[in-house]
């Protein structure tokens, strides 16, 4: 693990857990 990469899958969760909480909030509206 180097810092890159850390740093490159924090992104990819944050991307990935806004996607589904847009989603999630999409189909509750």
């Amino acid at each position: 693990w180097n810092f890159g990469s850390l740093l490159g899958l924090c992104l990819a969760t944050q991307i990935l857990t806004g996607l589904f909480l847009a989603m999630h909030y999409t189909s509750d509206i």
